[in-house]
């Protein structure tokens, strides 16, 4: 095993050929702790693997007993799949950080970027600040990462632009269901202790924000609080579950007590899909395998 981190899934079509790369997009979501990617051939339109790895948060080679760095971790992560350097047609990265918020585009000024973030979270000396337009949405997405980061990352993977994952999930969202959404309906996108929560008013998102959580409790908590602060009726609005989550879950179960109307979401029809996906939740991975189609 990979001394600075753990495989947690590994799913890769013997069809694929690390020569031919030039033919493939390469869609990598990275946090300081977790690195997935897929990768969808062309060609055949199909998305032929997929690979999520975890940092180890410790190891006994690393001096002094600290943690890892971020630069160990992806370093370590690349020299195991060293195909990963080779030329792609297309790669795209998106930052899972836990700080963004979003701003209307008529009261956007790149110039107050940082201003917005530092009016929502405490700011380090050492954060670059960037946003993505949401062009459909008429939303900037602001958002910042660590200039560590941001420099192991760019010199991983040259010619690249990064944006944050909930960009990606915000888009996907109104991208897959904006022939769907006739009245109000909230998305939740799970991830390893934070979720995002957003609530689309037809095909407009009318609320987005992200929470820390550890256990299902906490998320129904937030969840009931936010649309009953909004004024909805919890047992009335819709709710679809996409990300880290599964039907026989204990947040499953314990959510359907709450809301009632719960779903999962839906594989994007767009693509075909490796055999070895049937092994995957058809709303697991939800923003890596919508990234091509997000817009961004």
């Amino acid at each position: 095993m990979p001394d600075f981190f753990n495989v947690i899934i590994n799913k890769v079509d013997e069809s694929l050929n690390p020569q031919e790369t030039r033919n493939w997009g390469l869609y990598i979501q990275v946090s300081e702790t977790s690195f997935s990617f897929v990768v969808l051939d062309f060609k055949k339109n199909k998305f032929v693997a997929l690979h999520h790895s975890r940092k180890n948060e410790f190891h006994p080679r690393v001096k002094q007993a600290g943690k890892p760095s971020f630069e160990d971790f992806l370093k370590s992560v690349i020299t195991h799949i060293p195909w990963l350097k080779n030329p792609f047609k297309t790669i795209k990265i998106a930052y899972e950080g836990k700080k963004s918020t979003l701003m209307p585009a008529p009261l956007y000024d790149v110039n107050e970027q940082a201003e917005y973030l530092r009016f929502n979270f405490p700011m380090g000396p050492d954060e670059k600040v960037f946003a993505d337009h949401l062009t459909h949405l008429d939303n900037f997405n602001v958002f910042p990462i660590p200039e560590n980061t941001l420099k192991t990352i760019q010199t991983h993977f040259q010619g690249i632009r990064i944006f944050h994952h909930t960009s990606v999930v915000i888009y996907s969202i109104w991208m897959n269901y904006k022939n769907r959404i006739n009245a109000n309906r909230a998305f939740i996108h799970v991830r390893e202790k934070q979720f995002d929560l957003m609530i689309f008013d037809g095909r407009l998102i009318s609320y987005f924000n992200s929470f820390s959580w550890v256990s299902p409790d906490d998320v129904a908590y937030y969840l009931v609080f936010v649309l009953e602060q909004l004024g909805y009726n919890p047992e009335n609005i819709p709710v679809v579950l996409m990300g880290s989550v599964e039907r026989s879950s204990n947040l499953h179960e314990l959510l359907f007590r709450y809301v009632r109307q719960v779903e999962f979401g839906k594989r994007n029809e767009t693509y075909k899909y490796s055999y070895l996906f049937s092994q995957i939740s058809p709303h697991g991975y939800y923003s890596l395998l919508n990234f091509a189609t997000c817009g961004l």
